[in-house]
């Protein structure tokens, strides 16, 4: 017989007990649907994150003072704060090109009607476009060294779901907390980002970056939120993380996107190994199943194959017609399991946008501007998509292994006798 001939008896079987062999096949879709969401779904982000945190250079640190994580409005929870005299020392360390301090508070500003909460930050403006790479301006231009009197404004905050989009030139009036109370602030649009979205701490579509000086006048304190620090290359990295963090021990924090990307690696990939882990589970119980499926058929069957012994089929084809039939139940299951996995991994991705996007908690991310959360795209790699189709069909023809050999071995004369 031809291999086509054992598929053609393996499915006119599985048409005669339509109900249980559809059931059969649903749990190996569910099972390999689940396992091809869940992985392709972890690993798309992994990858999202990982884009956002490359965003910044791979050569800049950020030096906080122990708890600034974790403070909001600038409010110092320990007594050691940043000033000058450690921007002064950071720049004598060997390997740093530059160090940029900053100020971080929150705002609520209102822009063409609508109040939106942003995140109000003062910095050397040139610094921009040294701590995120391809970050460009989408109009006007980057106000002078020191100017108190314009912003750069970005894109989300310009451009808010509701009320006026903001133009360059235009004031801007808000409202910044953790200032010694609640100071009101206006400034003029110099310039308008590009749409950008989040870069490891920070959300810059969301934010309003002032010069250093204006917010200097604007706290009235000399005590930075933090500092940037940037290396001569991302070699350089480690030996002046290592420096500052001996020369300033528990009292700052220091960070760099390497760092912090091989923990989320290290963490989403233990996610993924863990709800692939869920997935093969529900897998392993559809083979189940299928042993249990492919033995009642072989017991409901045994008159027929005592028929089939008698007209002379050979035990091994016999035993290749429910294995067939065992492969082919794994077959269609895997593939509308591969589709229904496909789809799902979509829906997924939706609700991991949140960790995709907008920042992290306490660093940027309005309220009410237009969204710039990023969605999360799975990822389907091509090992991937081969296990997903394979293996199932592995599995299921495993599971068919012993009844089908169960069926190869009967005797002809007692199969024919059974009722």
């Amino acid at each position: 017989m031809r291999i086509l001939d054992f598929f053609k008896l393996a499915f006119k079987a599985l048409m005669d007990r339509k109900v249980r062999s559809v059931l059969t096949m649903l749990g190996i879709a569910v099972g390999s649907a689940i396992i091809l969401a869940l992985v392709a779904s972890s690993t798309g982000l992994t990858a999202g994150i990982s884009a956002q945190i490359g965003k910044t250079g791979a050569n800049v640190l950020t030096v906080m003072r122990a708890g600034g994580f974790f403070e909001r409005g600038g409010e110092a929870t320990s007594s050691f704060q940043l000033s000058q005299n450690d921007v002064n020392f950071l720049l004598t360390i060997h390997g740093v090109t530059a160090v940029y301090p900053y100020y971080q508070y929150g705002a609520t500003m209102n822009v063409g009607g609508s109040s939106l909460r942003a995140t109000l930050v003062g910095i050397d403006l040139n610094s921009l476009f040294v701590l995120y790479k391809g970050l460009t301006i989408a109009a006007g231009f980057l106000p002078n060294a020191g100017e108190t009197t314009s912003a750069v404004v970005g894109w989300s905050i310009a451009n808010p779901t509701s009320g006026t989009p903001l133009q360059v030139t235009q004031m801007v009036s808000m409202t910044v907390s953790g200032i010694k109370g609640v100071t009101n602030y206006a400034v003029l649009a110099g310039a308008i980002l590009s749409q950008y979205g989040s870069a490891l701490f920070s959300n810059v579509d969301d934010s309003i970056f002032i010069s250093l000086q204006a917010m200097q006048f604007l706290a009235k304190t000399s005590y930075f939120t933090g500092i940037y620090v940037v290396t001569a290359t991302p070699d350089d990295v480690a030996d002046v993380q290592s420096a500052i963090q001996t020369y300033y021990s528990t009292n700052v924090r220091v960070m760099s996107p390497g760092q912090i990307l091989s923990s989320i690696q290290s963490i989403t990939g233990q996610l993924s190994l863990f709800l692939g882990s869920i997935g093969g589970v529900s897998l392993f119980v559809a083979t189940v199943g299928i042993v249990n499926t492919m033995y009642v058929s072989v017991m409901e069957r045994t008159r027929e194959i005592g028929i089939m012994k008698a007209l002379g089929f050979k035990p091994r084809q016999i035993m290749s017609i429910f294995l067939a039939e065992a492969a082919l139940t794994g077959m269609i299951g895997t593939f509308f399991g591969f589709m229904l996995g496909y789809v799902l991994s979509f829906l997924m991705g939706g609700m991991f946008s949140s960790f995709g996007g907008g920042g992290m908690p306490g660093f940027g991310g309005a309220r009410g501007s237009q969204t710039t959360t990023t969605t999360i795209q799975p990822v389907f790699s091509s090992e991937l998509i081969i296990f997903s189709l394979v293996f199932p069909v592995i599995l299921a023809t495993l599971a068919g292994l012993y009844p089908a050999w169960r069926a190869s071995k009967m005797n002809a004369v007692k199969a024919l006798k059974y009722e």
